[in-house]
This record gives C-alpha cells, structure tokens and sequence, in this order.
C-alpha cells in the first residue's frame, strides 16, 4: 500500500509567470497598459481569480487518499513510476 505525504514543491518544475520585456526605448505609458477591449479585460479578471487560487486542490488531494486507503482506486506502481521517471527526464 502507498501512503501519500505531503510534500514541498518541486523546485525542477517552475510555475513562474514572467511579464513580457519590453524593448529598449519603448514608449509606452501607464494608460496605454490598460485593457483596451472586454476580451482583455476578461482575461486580466481571470488571471487574477486564478492567481488567488492555491496551487493544489486540499479537499481533492483528500478525496483521492482516502478513496485509496479504502480501495475503491487501485494503482498501479509499475505504471506510477515510469510516468514519474519519463516525466522528469522530458523536463531536464
């Protein structure tokens, strides 16, 4: 049987969002940053909900371990292992 942990974040894998550079010279001012159409407007609104989120879903992680500790998932830790193994030698 697995028991799941928690654990820190992985450093290898980044969630880092970096505005775009702007170029040397650019002469943009602090209006002409504003959303200009609702799709833009939209989608800030989303960025922000979105980045008051948490990172992982507490009550989903708890659902999945104790489905697990009750059987009602099976898993598979052959398959578990190469996914993890295959996942991180794609992002080196």
């Amino acid at each position: 049987m697995i028991k799941l942990t928690p654990s820190t974040p992985n450093e290898r894998v980044s969630t880092v969002v970096t505005p775009p550079s702007q170029s040397v010279g650019s002469e943009k001012t602090a209006q002409s940053k504003a959303p200009t159409s609702s799709t833009e407007q939209t989608l800030m609104q989303a960025r922000q909900s979105l980045s008051e989120l948490p990172d992982v879903d507490l009550n989903k992680v708890a659902e999945v371990k104790a489905a697990l500790s009750r059987g009602d998932i099976t898993l598979d830790q052959e398959k578990l292992a190469d996914s993890i193994l295959s996942f991180f030698q794609r992002s080196e």
